[in-house]
């Protein structure tokens, strides 16, 4: 655990280190459990993410393809 919290403290840019357990952090946030993890597309909690963001057309933008393709994996 000590490597892992290592690992925090010396994060230097903005590239998540656990990106798989911040992804089930904010499925549990906006209320999903594992159950409903397996009956959903990885698309479909994406897709549910994104509606739950509230838009600032000010300081929005508008997805590219390569933004899109690096969001897909």
């Amino acid at each position: 655990m000590i490597k892992e919290i290592d690992k925090l403290s010396s994060k230097t840019n903005d590239k998540s280190v656990f990106p798989e357990h911040e992804f089930l952090l904010s499925c549990y946030k906006i209320g999903l459990n594992i159950a409903d993890l397996k009956a959903l597309t990885y698309v479909d909690v994406m897709k549910m993410f994104v509606s739950m963001l509230k838009v600032d057309n000010k300081s929005s933008k508008r997805a590219t393809q390569k933004d899109i393709d690096r969001l897909l994996g």
